[in-house]
């Protein structure tokens, strides 16, 4: 089964015949980089992120049988890393005016919750597509964009010209905005 193809209806039932570790696993590689994301637009702070995240996990581990809640495992998981952000910073009391409108009740906090759930689904979309490309193709694509080197630097490490490397940089841009598109019909 490839985890990238879950969706709540027709792959739940696969979820279900998982045992608890690959259902665990799965829910893992799934949804980690977008909650991580997620955490860290609430508390601008990587490494609390990923502990929160975490716990969020070990929650989910604990908790009642992974496969039997397969299509509310990604809510459960949003929600919980949500309520979790917020109770670390009423601990560590250093609330901002943008972390208090969060923690408040109302619709205009809501649509916020709203908002920063889609923004990282749409990364860990965007990371999925980056990962399907082909391996050169996403090793450009990883070293142009995320570790900011420039053409001349990456053709060197790929023993390759800076003209190829631009033209892999151009179609993997290409591929990710067609796949993005369809993504974004749909949201």
């Amino acid at each position: 089964m490839q985890t990238d193809e879950f969706n709540s209806t027709g792959d739940a039932a696969k979820v279900f015949n998982m045992g608890e570790q690959e259902a665990f696993d799965f829910f893992f590689r799934q949804y980690y980089t977008s909650l991580c994301f997620f955490a860290n637009s609430i508390l601008q702070n990587e490494d609390e992120a990923r502990d929160v995240v975490q716990d969020c996990y070990v929650k989910l581990w604990n908790g009642h049988t992974i496969t039997e809640r397969a299509n509310t495992v990604k809510s459960f998981l949003y929600t919980a890393v949500r309520n979790k952000c917020l109770d670390f910073l009423r601990r560590k009391k250093v609330m901002k005016a943008s972390e208090i409108q969060l923690i408040k009740a109302g619709s205009e906090s809501d649509f916020e919750y709203f908002d920063e759930v889609a923004f990282a689904e749409m990364i860990r979309e965007i990371v999925r597509h980056i990962e399907e490309l082909p391996s050169t193709m996403k090793k450009v694509f990883k070293l142009y964009y995320i570790e900011g080197k420039k053409y001349r630097q990456i053709a060197k490490e790929l023993n390759s010209s800076p003209d190829a490397v631009r033209q892999q940089k151009v179609r993997a841009l290409k591929i990710i905005r067609q796949k993005l598109l369809l993504f974004l019909t749909f949201f």
